[in-house]
């Protein structure tokens, strides 16, 4: 590939999957000093899933010969006034990191950069399936209205994902 922006471009995101996932602890951390275990366990499986979501595109970049850099990562908030807070904040990262992608599909695609776009092909559904998730979520807790029985039962059930 010739496109050293693409590739840079690419690179950056590597860096953004990586803040993703320490965006994901700090909202863990907050679940567990709220005693939110369940929570916590499903936003820690998150940032294991941004992780390996940073090694994809690295891996790429490295296939490529291209010498990824690591880039510093911004401190992330850690006060949240409540669990319905916590996931709209992820819902709207999640909306982020779908343009971000897009983004750089359209890069790819404008060059005509078949093996990008492949790759970035499966970042596009796998977007489509983290929105969805934090949709779920949020919808959830508004039900449950603040109920802390429902909030109980469904920490619960966040204890359960793998």
């Amino acid at each position: 590939m010739d496109n050293k922006n693409l590739l840079n471009n690419l690179n950056e995101q590597y860096n953004f999957e990586l803040e993703s996932a320490y965006i994901y602890r700090a909202m863990a951390h907050w679940c567990e000093i709220n005693s939110w275990s369940g929570y916590a366990n499903f936003l820690y499986k998150q940032e294991a899933e941004e992780l390996e979501h940073a090694d994809k595109l690295k891996a790429y970049l490295l296939d490529l010969g291209y010498n990824v850099k690591l880039k510093a990562i911004a401190e992330p908030k850690s006060e949240y006034d409540s669990l319905e807070d916590i996931f709209k904040s992820a819902l709207e990262h999640e909306k982020l990191v779908t343009s971000r992608i897009r983004m750089l599909f359209e890069e790819a695609r404008d060059i005509n950069d078949y093996a990008t776009e492949d790759l970035l092909r499966w970042y596009i559904s796998e977007q489509v399936e983290e929105e969805a998730s934090f949709n779920d979520i949020i919808e959830r807790l508004e039900r449950i209205n603040g109920s802390m029985s429902g909030l109980y039962i469904f920490n619960n059930e966040m204890a359960a994902r793998q």
